[in-house]
């Protein structure tokens, strides 16, 4: 992208903050993949918001793009997880080990062993 989109890209930004349009300027960081903020992420961490932590993410690196990229992937998806087993949830557990957590699988098989075992506890927490 040239230098001039760039600066449409942020001052776009900048325009949709001050009109205080917050969905949109997140998408737009999102989107363009220019601006990743901390704060937003923090707030969003904080809260418990996995899905939208991930995708917030997934517009700045994937899963595969490099070993911390994958590492940050698995704990959110591995605190979805742990969190769907706290509210005894266990529905919901399985089916984030079986659909979010697999991936992960082929790179430490034993660790993926691990948490699958602890849908075995009675009491979790």
């Amino acid at each position: 992208m040239s230098s001039l989109s760039r600066e449409l890209v942020f001052l776009i930004l900048q325009f949709l903050e001050e009109e205080k349009f917050k969905e949109s300027v997140h998408r737009l960081e999102q989107e363009s993949g220019f601006f990743f903020n901390m704060k937003y992420f923090e707030e969003k961490v904080q809260a418990g918001e996995w899905d939208e932590v991930e995708k917030y993410l997934s517009g700045f690196t994937k899963v595969d793009d490099n070993r911390y990229s994958m590492k940050i992937f698995f704990e959110i998806r591995k605190q979805k997880y742990l969190e769907a087993l706290d509210r005894q949830d266990k529905a919901k557990a399985v089916e984030i080990l079986v659909t979010d957590l697999k991936v992960f699988l082929t790179f430490n098989e034993e660790l993926y062993k691990e948490i699958t075992q602890l849908l075995t506890l009675g009491n979790f927490r």
